[in-house]
């Protein structure tokens, strides 16, 4: 993902792949680390202060950092933080507080898909409103955020998705899970291998990338979830 960024954005002009290279970690920050304290503060409301006492309710991306989720979400735009501990054993109400902690970071993410298109809009309305000069100082700072909410909407939609998928360990696993009868053969199988089936669908995403062979199924899974995204960001900005 950020080689792409920097093969399709280097013109020879460094401040405008600085700006998109700083808009897009900034993105990911927020959007994996918010994620994370959803969880953790969902389980604090159910009577869990796992996530609190071990200090991931922070916004100190050292305390989330996973270093093979951080590479593949710079490589291939699709990665994880370190999970936030939780402990449903101490849920007031064990299937509701499984049902909302697993929903949180998803619902998160959409949240902040919406606000980074309506933040887009913002933006760009002042940007119209107000006489920059192309390449100004202010110019970059218009850019700056303008990029940033693109990415936002684009990251966080991507990343809703990617966790809904019903895959161990990811949080539309945990939904089937706990909405299902114990000893579902389904879930049985994905405690068992899910890891592998996980892994797959990347090393299948790298394969394509690197082959250019049809065989990225995550990756047209997330998208056609972007696609819709950025058509409204292309209507956004006046193009669509």
């Amino acid at each position: 993902m950020i080689f792409r960024i920097i093969r399709n954005n280097y013109n020879g002009d460094w401040r405008t792949l600085l700006v998109q290279l700083l808009a897009f970690l900034v993105a990911i920050y927020f959007a994996i680390v918010l994620h994370e304290i959803a969880h953790g503060l969902v389980a604090l409301w159910n009577g869990d202060d796992t996530a609190k006492a071990s200090g991931r309710l922070s916004l100190d991306p050292i305390k989330h950092i996973d270093v093979t989720g951080a590479i593949m979400m710079l490589v291939i735009g699709i990665g994880w933080a370190k999970p936030v501990p939780i402990n449903p054993n101490n849920f007031r109400r064990f299937k509701k507080g499984m049902i909302t902690v697993s929903l949180a970071g998803i619902v998160t993410n959409l949240i902040l898909t919406a606000l980074s298109l309506g933040l887009l809009a913002a933006v760009l309305a002042i940007y119209k409103a107000a006489a920059v000069e192309a390449y100004s100082a202010a110019w970059y700072v218009i850019r700056f955020f303008v990029v940033l909410f693109e990415y936002g909407a684009v990251l966080n939609v991507s990343l809703a998705g990617f966790n809904l998928l019903p895959i161990y360990p990811l949080d539309g696993f945990r939904l089937v899970e706990i909405l299902t009868k114990p000893g579902n053969g389904y879930v049985t199988f994905m405690r068992r291998y899910g890891l592998y089936v996980y892994f797959a669908l990347i090393a299948l995403g790298l394969l394509a990338d690197i082959t250019g062979w049809p065989c990225d199924v995550l990756g047209m899974y997330i998208g056609v979830i972007q696609s819709g995204v950025e058509r409204l960001i292309l209507l956004i900005l006046g193009v669509g």
